[in-house]
């Protein structure tokens, strides 16, 4: 699934989403060599380093179908 997100500085990115659950998030983001972990705090998202994100849309990828 893709996704973009937005920091609270207006920076906005594209990232695909690898991994998730109700409290973490693994994204990967093209511009960036490592893969990046958000964690839930409260109602919002924010990064290892505690930047607040906001998650402005999740898009899916055609082709790839998701189960649970």
């Amino acid at each position: 699934m893709r996704m973009m997100i937005r920091y609270q500085n207006g920076l906005r990115l594209e990232a695909v989403l690898l991994a998730a659950n109700n409290e973490r998030m693994r994204v990967a983001i093209q511009t960036q060599c490592d893969t990046l972990e958000l964690h839930r705090v409260d109602a919002g998202w924010r990064t290892e380093r505690g930047a607040a994100i906001e998650i402005e849309a999740l898009i899916a990828i055609p082709g790839i179908h998701l189960q649970r």
